[in-house]
């Protein structure tokens, strides 16, 4: 009876490597001995891998869509404290010249007897409905990226056949591609057809992403109140709320660092040097981010965030590009204090000269 429960409230550090259709997991208990698991990731599988964790355990999975789902249901089933870590971050953690899912296994379960939590690079577990606007924004990028392929491909038929009169903002509407398919002839008049028919469907699904969107959108006050800001749009804000959380942040640096928009730092004794942004973290949602910048500085109504772009460009005789990076930066931050604080954007002076650079070496040190 002592045995059972000392076995219970043991604490024992178990690593789940996850492949596509099984796992392998290594489960090292207080004496340091290993015993190592492997079964099926279909629901049943992973039922018989719950059976064998114990409610003091802790457990380490690699960030992914089954580690969510399955963090979710250990924590329902067994009760134990479950970590989801950031893969990128594990190779600067735990190195090893050997890699098999059984080590990969083994190292998950001694990150976490080697290090204190709150030294761990973990992830938080999203929630239903950020789970879902995540699948949403997923589905239209590939959506996109499948229509502009198959216009590249149209465009293409043409140039093969010797007729350069038309271009791709001719192919915009499918009105536009019918007529001009009519042009083609032989192979490529076929094939046309097929691409036509496949832009169809592809516009079709596009239209029904941004509708279901829009549906989880609707009624959003925080969503509305990001919008605010210049050059940010509907599907800016909703990607943006999507993927940050404003509880899970301690403050504006790190959400930047959290979207690779932070400078990486260089430091050597006296010598500070600020290199070029990490680029870590969601890329979707950082090239969201630098578009909203180019669209503000296009725009007539850029107000003070124009006017941080004009400085850097024409003063400091800085890159457009690089400039339009450190106001996508910006519009991060302000997105980020809106979601924390409240209330709508209001627009405040431009700070340039010394407080500008101070602001900046405060932004990169805390990421």
């Amino acid at each position: 009876m002592k045995e059972a429960k000392t076995r219970a409230t043991e604490t024992r550090h178990v690593g789940i490597d996850l492949g596509k259709r099984t796992y392998e997991a290594a489960i090292v208990g207080r004496n340091g001995k290993a015993t190592m698991r492997n079964g099926k990731t279909c629901a049943a599988g992973r039922q018989e891998l719950y059976k064998k964790l114990l409610p003091g355990d802790r457990v380490a999975l690699e960030a992914g869509n089954l580690a969510f789902l399955m963090a979710k249901e250990i924590e329902a089933a067994v009760g134990c404290v479950v970590y989801v870590l950031n893969p990128s971050q594990l190779a600067v953690i735990y190195k090893s010249m050997k890699k098999t899912d059984k080590e990969d296994a083994l190292k998950l379960a001694h990150i976490l007897e080697d290090f204190r939590e709150e030294r761990l690079p973990t992830v938080a577990v999203p929630d239903e409905v950020e789970i879902l606007r995540r699948k949403l924004l997923s589905s239209s990028r590939r959506a996109h990226g499948d229509r502009n392929r198959a216009l590249n491909r149209l465009h293409a038929l043409f140039v093969s056949q010797g007729i350069t009169t038309i271009v791709r903002k001719d192919l915009a509407t499918a009105e536009a591609r019918r007529e001009s398919a009519a042009m083609l002839g032989g192979a490529e008049r076929e094939e046309a057809e097929y691409l036509l028919e496949s832009l169809s469907l592809q516009e079709r699904r596009i239209a029904d992403l941004d509708a279901r969107m829009a549906e989880s959108a609707k009624g959003d006050e925080t969503i509305e109140r990001l919008q605010s800001v210049p050059g940010v749009g509907p599907k800016v804000a909703f990607a943006f709320a999507a993927y940050v959380l404003a509880s899970r942040f301690e403050n504006a640096g790190q959400v930047s660092n959290f979207l690779g928009l932070a400078p990486s730092v260089y430091m050597s004794g006296q010598s500070v040097r600020y290199g070029k942004i990490t680029k870590r973290g969601n890329g979707y949602v950082r090239a969201l981010l630098v578009q909203a910048a180019w669209a503000l500085i296009r725009s007539k109504g850029g107000g003070c965030l124009k006017e941080r772009f004009e400085y850097m460009t024409k003063e400091k005789g800085l890159g457009r590009k690089k400039s339009a990076v450190a106001v996508a930066r910006r519009i991060a931050e302000l997105l980020y204090k809106l979601m924390r604080d409240g209330g709508e954007y209001e627009a405040r002076p431009f700070m340039a000269g010394r407080a500008a650079a101070k602001e900046l070496a405060a932004m990169a040190l805390s990421a």
